[in-house]
């Protein structure tokens, strides 16, 4: 029904080639809190009047540590949907179940990835960073909705991942190194996820009626909605991390003015950069017939 060039066998032989180990990213490295971690466009501290330079490069990193936090907190649910998945066909085609393995397997290295990345951040920033708890839950959310929904989301996230590194980090060369390492080594593997995520849709979508898919894609908003409160949330445990690090107390205006121009940003890096994307757009408008329509409205809402 979608027209691609994926194959399980080309995922899991990528998968194999680029292979990496936790330590092969932090082995003998530290950031360099002198440096920004995020470019302006996943970030928006550029645009924030209040702070100084030296505040905003400190609210960029505060930002970079809990894109990793969000990241392992929004991908929860996937570990025992593409696990799920994977066995309920134990004994079916083996390229097929070996990929999703891995696929499980290389969702949990990333998310130790992120944790470890975290706990280095604590050491050394001079504040411990304030990070929405939960995930669990979260999780449990979006695995009871439709597996085409939860799948939609899935690969919103990972051709946003996709994005995020080639046009905006890769060539940052202004930005912390190991940072940039952690979203390069992500990146390599999530290429791989994002095409599986195609997969799988595709063998849904074989035999799921019109009004499922449709419906999949109002699930799939209802998703965004609330992982955009998530993110309000996050902001809002940002500034206190900010007053802490700053030992400055913001005026109500001051905090407004962080949290609506981070936020405006933070829009654009979780949701509207995924709803976007080229590969996002052609998958729904094949499969739906209003959910182009549905996403183009959402995306453009969300950038106002």
């Amino acid at each position: 029904m979608l027209s691609h060039n994926y194959s399980y066998q080309e995922c899991l032989d990528n998968s194999k080639k680029v292979a990496w180990k936790e330590d092969d990213v932090f082995a003998g490295k530290n950031f360099d809190f002198s440096k920004r971690f995020l470019p302006n466009r996943l970030s928006g501290v550029d645009n924030i009047t209040c702070l100084n330079d030296n505040e905003k490069r400190q609210l960029n990193q505060i930002m970079g540590n809990a894109y990793c936090h969000i990241f392992a907190f929004v991908e929860e649910f996937i570990i025992p949907m593409v696990t799920q998945t994977a066995l309920e066909d134990i004994h079916g085609e083996e390229v097929r179940l070996r990929s999703l393995l891995r696929f499980a397997e290389e969702e949990l290295k990333h998310q130790e990835l992120f944790r470890r990345s975290m706990a280095l951040f604590d050491q050394g920033f001079g504040a411990r960073c304030g990070l929405i708890p939960g995930r669990e839950d979260v999780a449990k959310v979006v695995l009871s909705k439709s597996r085409l929904a939860a799948l939609y989301l899935t690969t919103v996230i990972e051709w946003f991942t996709q994005l995020h590194y080639v046009e905006h980090v890769r060539d940052g060369s202004g930005l912390d190194e190991l940072f940039r390492d952690l979203l390069r080594f992500h990146w390599m593997e999530e290429a791989q996820h994002a095409k599986l995520d195609t997969l799988l849709i595709d063998e849904i979508a074989e035999t799921a009626t019109l009004e499922e898919r449709e419906t999949a894609v109002d699930e799939l908003l209802e998703l965004g909605q609330a992982i955009d409160g998530l993110l309000l949330q996050q902001i809002k445990l940002n500034i206190e991390t900010l007053q802490n690090v700053t030992g400055r107390r913001f005026t109500e205006a001051e905090k407004e003015e962080i949290s609506t121009k981070t936020h405006r940003a933070w829009r654009w890096t979780f949701l509207v950069s995924g709803l976007e994307h080229p590969n996002v757009v052609k998958l729904i408008n094949e499969l739906t017939r209003e959910g182009s329509e549905k996403i183009k409205g959402a995306a453009k809402a969300l950038s106002a």
